[in-house]
């Protein structure tokens, strides 16, 4: 019996042991991973609200000429817009907002590239659609927010936009 008793104590011991184990390792990951998405550098906001005054655009410049998918009309179309970005650069955002302008003067061609790849997989019939524009314009911000890794591009304009 006492060795019974024994190996039965030794197994509760060992059961409690690995339980306390687990809830500290259940812990502790559960830290890591709201620390990992807590971080403000890793969110992108599609929405912020900015007062219009502190808003700085910036133009891309010449418009964007590019193909579109090839729809159900089995036809080439081309898309062609002028886009401009807006930036908050509020007081409180003044330094970086004027940062970030110097880095997009810098990367127009990249700028333009994700517009015409944005554009490239969208047909003609989407972009004929009523929500079009809107929808455009926010799968453009999201991805200058992402690539460029900043939450102060907080508008995309688009102040002409043909359709062939």
């Amino acid at each position: 019996m006492g060795k019974n008793k024994m190996g039965m104590v030794l197994i509760i011991i060992l059961l409690v042991a690995l339980l306390v184990l687990f809830a500290v390792g259940f812990v502790f990951l559960y830290k890591a991973m709201n620390k990992a998405n807590d971080g403000t550098d890793n969110k992108i906001v599609v929405e912020q609200m900015v007062s219009v005054e502190d808003i700085k655009t910036f133009p891309l410049g010449e418009p964007i000429i590019t193909n579109l998918l090839e729809g159900p009309d089995k036809k080439e179309h081309v898309i062609k817009l002028s886009v401009n970005l807006g930036v908050n650069a509020s007081k409180d955002n003044a330094k970086d907002a004027e940062k970030l302008l110097t880095t997009l003067d810098l990367q127009r061609t990249v700028i333009k590239d994700i517009v015409i790849g944005i554009c490239w997989n969208k047909t003609y019939e989407e972009l004929k659609s009523t929500d079009a524009r809107s929808v455009l314009k926010d799968e453009i911000l999201l991805k200058l927010k992402e690539t460029f890794e900043t939450n102060l591009i907080v508008d995309v304009y688009i102040d002409e936009i043909l359709f062939q």
